[in-house]
């Protein structure tokens, strides 16, 4: 009995003098990551909108909803001149042009650094008629898809998605996507 005992005891103090930190800090990211969950429109947050894009939310019209166990926020709000746009659309021949501004921001944590890097990776393969462009300086890896203006990052084991419709031509979105995109990984 006696010896069953030092064996635990030995067991314990081997486990104890273990480094662990890394699954440490990978359970606190991913614990930080959670924290999140439902509040995807804090990572960009009204004031922001109001810094980056200029929006007035109350004269704007500025509607947001997240979904309560994702880190997702959609955004929507009526352009300046949102009405002339309506009128202009209602005409046989005109070209289009949205009355309403977009943004959708969604975080996924992948668990670890290579499950994020291979997904990445797969959709800068996979994808690349969608996500033509690199986008160097943000996060560890970045691709913008100007079809679907959309900026995707990837920092460690998160992919952020930042769609932003805000400009009519979608190409002048990524500049502005990428400043949002910014705020929102150094909150992450």
């Amino acid at each position: 009995m006696s010896r069953l005992l030092t064996v635990i005891f030995l067991f314990i103090m081997v486990l104890m003098s273990c480094d662990n930190g890394t699954a440490l800090s990978i359970t606190d990211q991913i614990r930080s990551f959670e924290q999140w969950k439902g509040l995807g429109c804090e990572l960009i947050n009204e004031e922001d909108l109001v810094k980056v894009l200029g929006v007035r939310p109350y004269e704007d019209v500025l509607n947001s909803r997240a979904l309560p166990d994702e880190v997702f926020c959609l955004r929507t709000w009526k352009k300046p001149d949102w009405m002339q746009r309506e009128n202009n659309n209602e005409k046989e021949g005109a070209t289009y042009l949205s009355p309403h501004n977009r943004l959708v921001v969604n975080a996924i944590h992948y668990g670890d650094d290579r499950q994020a890097a291979e997904r990445f990776e797969s959709m800068r393969r996979d994808r690349r008629d969608t996500y033509e462009e690199d986008v160097p300086g943000l996060g560890d890896d970045a691709l913008w898809s100007t079809s679907t203006v959309t900026l995707l990052v990837k920092k460690g084991p998160i992919l952020l998605q930042v769609a932003l419709e805000h400009t009519d031509t979608p190409h002048d979105n990524l500049l502005k996507a990428k400043e949002l995109a910014a705020i929102a990984l150094r909150r992450l």
